[in-house]
């Protein structure tokens, strides 16, 4: 693969094309990014403000040295202007990282002081990123960011008047001089440095990296080959296949477009084959990537964002992320089964399906899982995050070199691995500046004070209703997901509006569960569906159908954030029994709501028993005994119905389809 095609998947973007001793010169300083990274892992992060800029630092030279500002004709006389531009953005890069390397010392020891020089290069430094993220995730962020920080400069002048009620009426601060401001975001541990990009720096780019190398290596493949030959059999093998591999391949990239890109390519147009229907495979593939960012071990950015937000380990925050995970597969499983028996979709074929043998041939299984194991078991052992990955990412190298001892295909390998961390370099620059901008304005909002009137501000438009603070935080987040990246997008939500719901007396947890669950489902959510989008275009459907099946395919997911609210169950938190309680009646919850949305359950059910079934699966979700047993007894009846009364009433007379 070549570089161009791996930095971003944005069509406005345009890519350079290096060549000869210009392309090995960036192959070689992102192989340097990525062994910083492992390097760093191991023995330890550098002071950190000094292992942010060098983090920041290999993004920047990255970013500038591979993205064009514009889409720009290569022999025109503007891309020439712009290559020159772009070195002095290359420039710029090194002087301002490299001072905060060099003057670390200086800087810790006149916390509050300034210079003329070090205030030059912050506003310098500011402007490097924000054209950065504009080059990497695209105009809409940087252009919150700079309201943002145009918001620091002149809330001094908003007017104290009401906005609603007598809660808000003071939107405006005592104001900030450009020299604060400058301090604050270039000469602190906020701002460009702040802990969100100290999380880039250590937690998320290690996992890439670890995430990078199996799917550079090849286990994208191997993840697909396991899925067919452990779902193809089945009825709806097809779509199975697709959730199993994008699952899988989920928990690596951590992105719900890069998984439809790359897992969609071989699924879809497998399910395609099978009759699947142009929507139908689309929204499957849709639906079954956007849940990788969900599933632990190897989770999303998002993820490491709340672990340090809610000053726990990582571990926890999956701990917490696995029963909704399989509560999440599950339905979408059972979706696809259930739909599959109603339109008689068939399985994947023999041909199509490889040998158990070659499955598990130890030169392939074992490179894979074994590192993998390694990770969560360290994990769960007690070692931090970073020093997992690491041992995870040494143990896979070794034995994806050494699986073999042809002296052939141990250079083959090596080569791959050089190619493969070159690759996971420049996939690097799509997260870093994202998350530095996010960094800014998180900054700005503990700065300026607008988070606390913003969380007021839902409050009091829900006039202490908690029904409708809840889902004004969930369209809220939505909206903020639809706009920017989830790490951003959860990271915004989490500032503005868990305190409200931590103080309606939610467990913090929960709350920013739920603020990151709907940040992810931005993805299939219309008007602005990123994975919905992607995987329509790869099946060549109807891009909205595509995200109407995807939000059937996914229901449970929009109803789950407000259950484990009030059952908190649901994320590990309580006894054993209510955590092995909650996991048995919401399990029989997932599969009856896959039903009601699919509209089959034993049979072809009518609108009204539909709406029965869903109505049941959610007070199979609650914790209490009284709502769980009278949702298993609703199940139970409609089940019943089913087997003793095969009438015209529940069944109809005429084949369904999405």
């Amino acid at each position: 693969m070549s570089i161009q095609k791996v930095v971003t998947g944005d069509k406005a973007v345009q890519n350079r094309e290096p060549a000869g001793v210009v392309k090995t010169l960036l192959a070689l300083l992102s192989i340097c990014f990525v062994l910083f990274h492992i390097y760093t892992a191991y023995a330890g992060p550098l002071p950190n403000l000094q292992q942010r800029a060098v983090h920041v630092g290999f993004a920047l030279l990255l970013t500038f040295s591979l993205l064009k500002p514009f889409a720009l004709r290569k022999k025109s006389l503007s891309n020439r202007v712009w290559l020159f531009v772009d070195i002095g953005f290359f420039l710029g890069t090194i002087v301002t990282c490299g001072f905060i390397l060099i003057k670390y010392n200086w800087i810790m020891e006149h916390p509050a002081e300034s210079t003329p020089l070090s205030l030059w290069l912050g506003s310098i430094g500011l402007v490097l990123v924000l054209e950065a993220g504009r080059r990497t995730v695209g105009i809409l962020f940087p252009i919150l960011t700079m309201l943002f920080i145009t918001y620091a400069f002149l809330g001094q002048y908003i007017p104290d008047i009401p906005i609603v009620g007598s809660y808000l009426e003071y939107w405006g601060h005592r104001g900030f001089s450009l020299r604060h401001v400058i301090q604050v975001m270039y000469l602190s541990d906020q701002g460009l440095w702040g802990f969100v990009t100290g999380i880039s720096s250590t937690l998320v780019a290690v996992f890439i990296i670890f995430g990078g190398f199996l799917v550079a290596t090849g286990a994208g493949e191997h993840f697909i080959d396991t899925a067919v030959w452990t779902t193809g059999r089945f009825y709806g093998g097809g779509a199975k296949v697709a959730i199993v591999a994008s699952g899988f391949f989920g928990m690596m990239s951590g992105s719900a477009v890069a998984n439809v890109a790359t897992t969609g390519n071989f699924t879809i147009p497998l399910m395609k084959r099978l009759n699947y229907g142009n929507e139908f495979a689309g929204a499957v593939e849709a639906t079954a990537s956007t849940g990788g960012q969900i599933t632990p071990p190897i989770m999303g950015a998002g993820a490491f964002l709340m672990a340090e937000l809610l000053e726990m380990p990582y571990i926890q925050v999956a701990v917490c992320a696995v029963i909704p995970a399989f509560l999440y597969y599950l339905s979408i499983l059972s979706a696809i089964h259930f739909e599959s028996l109603k339109r008689g979709l068939g399985r994947v074929p023999e041909e199509d399906i490889k040998s158990f043998r070659d499955i598990v041939k130890p030169s392939k299984s074992i490179p894979l899982f074994i590192p993998i194991i390694i990770l969560v078991a360290m994990m769960l052992s007690g070692r931090t995050a970073e020093t997992s990955a690491f041992w995870a990412i040494f143990t896979f190298t070794i034995l994806f070199v050494f699986a073999t001892f042809e002296p052939a295909e141990i250079r083959r390998r090596l080569f791959k691995l050089y190619s493969g961390m070159s690759r996971i370099g420049f996939s690097l620059i799509k997260v870093v500046p994202l998350l530095v901008c996010a960094n800014i304005i998180v900054s700005l909002i503990s700065l300026t004070g607008i988070g606390v009137n913003a969380s007021e501000l839902i409050m009091s438009i829900s006039g202490q209703s908690v029904i409708l603070a809840l889902l004004l935080a969930a369209f809220v987040t939505l909206m903020l997901g639809m706009g920017i990246p989830t790490p951003a997008a959860y990271l915004l939500g989490a500032s503005v509006l868990a305190p409200s719901l931590v103080s309606l007396g939610y467990h913090p947890v929960a709350c920013h569960m739920f603020i990151f669950y709907f940040a992810i489902l931005s993805a299939l959510t219309p008007p602005v569906c990123a994975g919905v989008y992607v995987a329509a275009g790869i099946a060549g459907g109807d891009w909205l159908k595509t995200a109407l099946v995807s939000i059937r395919l996914g229901l449970i997911t929009y109803i789950l954030p407000f259950i484990f609210l009030t059952n908190v169950s649901l994320l590990s938190l309580g006894t054993t029994w209510q955590v092995i309680w909650a996991v048995l009646t919401a399990s029989i919850g997932a599969v009856m709501i896959s039903g009601g949305t699919m509209g089959y359950f034993f049979g072809k059910l009518n609108v009204l028993i539909r709406l029965f079934l869903i109505l049941a699966a959610v007070l199979c979700f609650k914790y209490s005994y009284v709502y769980s047993f009278s949702g298993l007894g609703i199940g139970l009846c409609i089940f019943f119905y089913q087997k003793f009364r095969k009438g015209f009433f529940l069944y109809g007379t005429r084949e369904e389809s999405i």
